[in-house]
């Protein structure tokens, strides 16, 4: 007798694309494992989890929902481990260490805090748009503007070509830092 186990979130219908079932629930099964013997999983690995959609599957929307929820817990987790071995003002003073990277980038001039897009197509992020972002993110650091790392990961930028725009790979790994040390926060 074969055993199905209950689907991890909703199974679309065959018509629409989904994320492939296996592929979802083995890294699932990995992080609720490495959840559960407390060693923890990078964040980063979590951010960069994807998987192939094909007709049916699991709903995407619930699917990266889930994910990010996971790394809140397991940035939660960390936060706390290190809390408990260190205390809370070295949390803080490791987070404000985690932030001078990207305090460095934010304090550069508009439209010259990362490089342009380079290739052919010399499409990229709006400048203008992304430098309004790091002033708003630098408030949020000074403690003058409370943000929600969610705002973070949801943020989407204009397109803009040329001397206009910045190199979207560059933008989105400084949005990835930021989100790790808004996460760690709580």
């Amino acid at each position: 007798m074969s055993t199905t186990s209950a689907p991890l979130f909703t199974l679309l219908d065959d018509n629409d694309q989904g994320y492939d079932r296996a592929e979802v629930d083995q890294f699932m099964a990995r992080a609720r494992e490495a959840y559960d013997s407390g060693r923890g999983m990078p964040l980063s690995e979590i951010r960069q989890a994807s998987f192939s959609m094909g007709p049916g599957g699991y709903n995407p929307a619930e699917v990266d929902s889930a994910l990010d929820r996971l790394e809140d817990a397991f940035a939660g987790a960390e936060r706390d481990r290190y809390i408990e071995q260190f205390g809370e003002d070295a949390w803080y003073e490791q987070l404000h260490y985690r932030s001078q990277p990207l305090r460095g980038r934010m304090e550069r001039p508009d439209v010259q805090r990362f490089r342009e897009p380079v290739g052919e197509s010399n499409v990229g992020y709006r400048k203008s748009e992304v430098d309004q972002l790091c002033r708003q993110l630098e408030k949020y650091l000074d403690g003058e503007n409370p943000m929600s790392v969610d705002e973070i990961r949801t943020i989407t930028f204009s397109t803009a070509t040329a001397a206009e725009a910045y190199d979207e790979a560059q933008v989105d790994a400084f949005l990835d830092r930021m989100t790790e040390i808004m996460a760690s926060v709580g």
